[in-house]
């Protein structure tokens, strides 16, 4: 019944967070400490390339790995259009088998919330079996401050003169046993007033109290966990970053 990232919403993706857009200041936070590092970053959720191409374009070595196979097709779309070239890997990221290990893993905007969290535990042990000794761990994880049960929103997004996206967002529950919220997401496309392609989603969010994800990233075998909110603007905001290293003596398998 339901799809997630299929065919409409990269689209609305991709329409409204195009290559280089930044939410609320993800881009530059995230440039300012890739910038010094001089060997490969892997950005999981990697999507459309939003982040990944305008680092490509500053000189960073960064490679992709997403699960949605229309998601890295765009990607491959925008990375031409861009003019750059860059190693996209399709996978699950609770099992990972990629032969090479990264200087740094990122994964901004809250994307690890989009994991169900009785699998968190192998996503965080996949990416510490990828990083190098000494290799950085920066994750965003949001607290739903914002979520209202029930709550409706729509939207429409032009595409042409006579085509463009309906999109439409209602709010489930807040599950507070369980650490979650879901919401049904409708993407139509509407051409000359008729709907002529539906996709639904069943999206949802999942979070973790601070201290609970430092835990899991100790259990995982990280150290040196530290975290900032606001991406350093606002000590109050609902979106934290962690960072966590994987230890000097390390080995792996």
């Amino acid at each position: 019944m339901f799809i997630e990232y299929g065919e409409l919403s990269t689209r609305l993706y991709d329409l409204t967070k195009p290559v280089g857009f930044s939410i609320n200041g993800d881009l530059e936070y995230y440039y300012q400490y890739l910038e010094q590092l001089t060997g490969t970053i892997l950005e999981a959720g990697v999507g459309t390339g939003r982040l990944m191409i305008p680092y490509l374009e500053k000189g960073l070595d960064i490679e992709g790995v997403d699960l949605s196979s229309a998601m890295l097709a765009q990607c491959e779309k925008n990375m031409a259009l861009h003019h750059v070239k860059g190693t996209l890997y399709q996978g699950d990221l609770t099992k990972l088998a990629l032969k090479k290990r990264y200087e740094a893993i990122i994964m901004p905007t809250g994307s690890l919330c989009l994991i169900p969290n009785h699998l968190i535990l192998d996503i965080l042990t996949s990416f510490y079996e990828h990083l190098e000794a000494s290799g950085t761990l920066i994750v965003d994880l949001e607290l739903p401050t914002w979520f209202n049960e029930q709550e409706v929103s729509i939207s429409n997004y032009p595409l042409t003169d006579t085509e463009g996206l309906l999109f439409t967002s209602t709010a489930q529950n807040m599950d507070w046993h369980q650490q979650k919220v879901s919401y049904v997401h409708r993407y139509e496309l509407v051409s000359n007033g008729q709907v002529t392609q539906t996709e639904l989603s069943h999206f949802t969010l999942y979070w973790y109290g601070i201290q609970e994800f430092i835990s899991l990233l100790e259990k995982a075998g990280f150290t040196s966990v530290t975290y900032e909110a606001g991406y350093g603007k606002n000590t109050q905001d609902s979106l934290i970053t962690f960072f966590a290293t994987k230890p000097d003596n390390s080995t792996v398998n």
